[in-house]
């Protein structure tokens, strides 16, 4: 199975473009590519993630984490990258 990596980075537009870097370099890099980028975002910003073509799967939320909570549990993911860091993304 492939290793999978969720990186967290709620807003702002000009923060989340700026976490492009972030996201080729742990796809390129990490296992040799061979490995799952999933991101968490707000809605509004979704779309700009799901055209980066390292990453695999985006999750879009309204308000709270608690949204899609159990989606990530069952992702099981080896590896997170809280680039949020407050106690929104600790949840």
């Amino acid at each position: 199975m492939l290793p999978k990596i969720l990186i967290i980075r709620f807003s702002s537009i000009g923060d989340i473009v700026l976490t492009t870097p972030v996201i080729r370099a742990l796809k390129q890099q990490f296992n040799n590519g061979n490995n799952l980028v999933h991101y968490v975002t707000k809605k509004p910003f979704a779309g700009i993630i799901a055209a980066n073509p390292y990453v695999d799967k985006v999750y879009g939320i309204e308000k709270s984490t608690s949204e899609i909570i159990e989606q990530l549990q069952n992702e099981d993911y080896d590896y997170i990258v809280d680039l949020h860091k407050n106690i929104r993304s600790y949840r």
